[in-house]
């Protein structure tokens, strides 16, 4: 759901298509957020009904990272939008949404990294089996998706196209 998120605003041309792309795009992460953090919920839940151990592994660690990117991304997001008089008005406001960008793409990687560290885990290794090599070329896929859409003009970088 975080990568329909993104897909749903790139690119958006019109004003119409801006607000319904920004709209569809809250509503979305907001899902996505709601869901892994229910996620985040059982996991934790399992770990402590069994005495495991807590945020040691690399996934882990990268997971609550990501997690706490993505949370604090969702506030800025929702902030610059619909409350942009905290950031001194809507000028000053859509002038850091290219921040929000970056961080979206910066985020995205951190999941997916997260993603493949999970194979890396005891659990994946002794239960589950996941190779890899599977969430790397799944990663490569969803990369050549969403890397063609991205609008550099959108970061502020050539600003005469």
């Amino acid at each position: 759901m975080f990568i329909q998120g993104i897909l749903v605003v790139q690119p958006t041309h019109t004003a119409k298509q801006k607000k319904e792309g920004t709209y569809a795009h809250a509503a979305l992460n907001d899902v996505a957020l709601l869901t892994a953090i229910a996620g985040l919920v059982v996991i934790e839940y399992n770990k402590i009904s069994h005495n495991g151990t807590h945020f040691v592994s690399p996934h882990a660690i990268l997971g609550l990272i990501t997690y706490i990117l993505t949370a604090l991304q969702a506030v800025v997001g929702i902030t610059q939008y619909f409350v942009p008089q905290l950031y001194g008005g809507e000028a000053n406001a859509k002038k850091l949404y290219k921040y929000h960008r970056v961080g979206g793409y910066v985020i995205l990687l951190a999941m997916l990294a997260t993603v493949a560290l999970a194979t890396q885990t005891d659990y994946n290794k002794n239960v589950l089996q996941i190779q890899l090599w599977a969430v790397l070329v799944g990663a490569l896929i969803l990369l050549l998706g969403v890397v063609p859409r991205i609008r550099l003009n959108k970061f502020g970088y050539l600003a005469g196209r």
